[in-house]
């Protein structure tokens, strides 16, 4: 399957596949449809897809702003089980950088299960870095690693 397509900008008439995305990524902590559309309406961030030229959305992140802080965070990246291994998550990651750049942050962070060792390897190489854990995190029971990344032009 192509690489191509475009990241853009989620839509509300995206909920749908953003929904279908997230379930068929996650066993639990899911985002629902009604969480999707306020953060489209009402969040201080934005969610990105990851479009494939029949329009179909490959994956989305979902990146959160605070204001008065330096720091942009990750709170969820995904990639449907059907584009895995496309370089869809990289271009997601990417572009959310240079969104954060944009808006004016300086570091990005997020949290990642210790055992995704998919999403450990993306991220260091794409720079990230541990600064610490947070025990018990997921709906499982879980630990998250925190990751962070300096962001520069």
């Amino acid at each position: 399957m192509s690489a191509s397509g475009s990241v853009r900008r989620a839509r509300r008439d995206d909920v749908a596949a953003l929904v279908a995305i997230e379930n068929a990524s996650f066993p639990g902590d899911r985002l629902d449809r009604r969480r999707f559309r306020y953060l489209l309406a009402h969040a201080h961030g934005v969610i990105l897809v990851d479009a494939a030229p029949d329009g179909s959305l490959r994956g989305y992140v979902l990146l959160l702003f605070r204001s008065n802080s330096p720091i942009a965070r990750v709170y969820s990246i995904a990639t449907h089980p059907q584009h895995l291994g496309q370089g869809v998550a990289a271009r997601l990651l990417q572009a959310a950088e240079q969104l954060a750049l944009d808006h004016g942050y300086s570091r990005q962070r997020l949290e990642i299960r210790v055992d995704n060792t998919p999403s450990r390897t993306l991220f260091g190489r794409h720079g990230y870095r541990e600064f610490g854990r947070y025990a018990a995190y997921y709906h499982d029971g879980m630990n998250a690693l925190r990751l962070e990344k300096p962001l520069q032009r």
